[in-house]
């Protein structure tokens, strides 16, 4: 089995896996004594330094380190232990886009400028709203972050910001350029 997905930069990353037998059936009951081992760029593969648990009925999580993501480009998994078939993985360390750059984006109250937490923000690249590129909440100071508390990175560009919160009426969109 190989599966693919992106890994944030500098980032614990959290996967979850499936462990079966040679029959295709889960295996239950292995708790954190699976073996995971990870190749950054090709390099030889190391004992994992993350966080393993079971979730039940078969599933499993693995919580990477910072340092298990921190060198660009893939990382490759595999995975083993008693009565298991071995589950090969495969993902890329990456950020958006090379180009892209962290942008700041503050909602505030246009009557009396003060922040407003709370508000949902989406991004996108036209008017009619069908390509969304980033969602995400305002914080305490007003300043709109993902669920990891991460700013939006953009590409060069104009995007459009959408803005909805009870209680509150935005002139949307909000046209932005990210130089």
């Amino acid at each position: 089995m190989l599966a693919a997905g992106i890994w944030e930069l500098n980032s614990q990353n959290m996967i979850t896996l499936v462990l079966v037998d040679g029959s295709g059936t889960e295996v239950a009951g292995l708790g954190n004594t699976f073996n995971v081992l990870i190749s950054k760029a090709g390099a030889a593969f190391d004992p994992s330094a993350g966080t393993k648990a079971e979730i039940g009925n078969g599933w499993y999580s693995y919580l990477s380190t910072a340092g298990e993501a921190d060198t660009p480009g893939p990382v490759a998994i595999y995975i083993t232990g008693a009565g298991i078939v071995q589950q090969n993985l495969e993902y890329v360390v990456e950020r958006r886009a090379v180009n892209a750059i962290e942008f700041t984006y503050t909602v505030t109250d246009s009557s009396t400028g003060l922040p407003i937490e709370g508000v949902e923000v989406w991004i996108t690249t036209d008017l009619a709203r069908n390509r969304v590129v980033w969602y995400g909440v305002t914080d305490t100071f007003g300043v709109a972050r993902e669920e990891n508390g991460d700013l939006p990175f953009l590409d060069p560009g104009t995007y459009y910001f959408w803005r909805q919160r009870a209680g509150y009426t935005f002139a949307d969109p909000d046209t932005e350029v990210v130089s």
